[in-house]
């Protein structure tokens, strides 16, 4: 992939997940890039990893919900390396429990990370990217495309990321920017990984993957070569978009009859 020899990305929630293996993928092709990350020791050693294989990456701690942060984080990324042409939205959390045992300052903790994160690093990266005519990428999520029971706040900062990018998309494209959305099923993370229960405290995830988060980070490569609109993955994930489009009460159907609490 020649198209990412001499870029510069930035992306988000790179600790670990598909964030690191989609900083890993650009950095083997060529990219310059900055991760970001909220876990400052997990992110210097996601750092000092890629740095131990000669690739040309760096780190920044990086709080997305917080709109100073993203300036520092794209100050960072100037002073290192002076332009910017590649955004990875890839920050995110997630809250597993129904939505009535979900209280307000957890529902509001996500969406000012999912989906406030995303619109602080876009709006403080958007003059750089207008330079290099460059991509945005949102990772959003199939239950973005069709909520599930016990993941209604989740399933809604995802559904307003794919808003989001569709309105910003035709805003941008006068300018050669790009924006795309990657929409991945479940994927498997590290062990450490967890969500959140409806009061804010962790849980562990317990629920078979859809996909790597390489496999992930493939498709969202592909998705800024070729400056595609949207790639849905696995087959379940098209089975849902399909289904949610011509027969929305068979997938009411099939949700309410499937174990979705994990």
């Amino acid at each position: 992939m020649e198209y990412f020899k001499g870029k510069t990305a930035i992306v988000t929630g790179a600790a670990r997940g598909i964030g690191f293996a989609t900083a890993a993928a650009l950095a083997q092709r060529g990219a310059s890039v900055v991760m970001t990350d909220i876990l400052e020791e997990r992110l210097k050693r996601s750092e000092t990893e890629l740095r131990a294989k000669g690739l040309n990456a760096v780190s920044v701690l990086c709080d997305v919900s917080d709109y100073s942060s993203c300036e520092n984080a794209l100050s960072f990324t100037l002073d290192n390396f002076a332009k910017l042409d590649i955004l990875i939205n890839n920050a995110g959390i997630s809250i597993v429990a129904p939505f009535e045992e979900c209280s307000a300052d957890t529902c509001a903790k996500l969406m000012n990370v999912n989906f406030m994160g995303s619109v602080n690093m876009t709006l403080a990266c958007l003059d750089e990217i207008k330079k290099t005519k460059g991509n945005i990428i949102f990772v959003s999520s199939v239950s973005g495309i069709r909520a599930i029971p016990t993941g209604s706040i989740y399933s809604s900062s995802k559904a307003a990321i794919r808003s989001l990018a569709e309105s910003i998309r035709l805003e941008l494209k006068k300018y050669g920017i790009h924006v795309g959305v990657i929409t991945p099923g479940f994927t498997t993370s590290d062990p450490e990984k967890t969500v959140m229960k409806g009061d804010g405290s962790p849980r562990p995830i317990d629920r078979a993957p859809h996909d790597t988060p390489d496999g992930v980070a493939s498709k969202i490569l592909n998705l800024a070569e070729q400056r595609k609109r949207e790639l849905v993955l696995t087959p379940m994930g098209k089975l849902t978009y399909i289904l949610e489009r011509i027969s929305p009460e068979l997938l009411d159907f099939i949700l309410e009859r499937k174990d979705l609490r994990n």
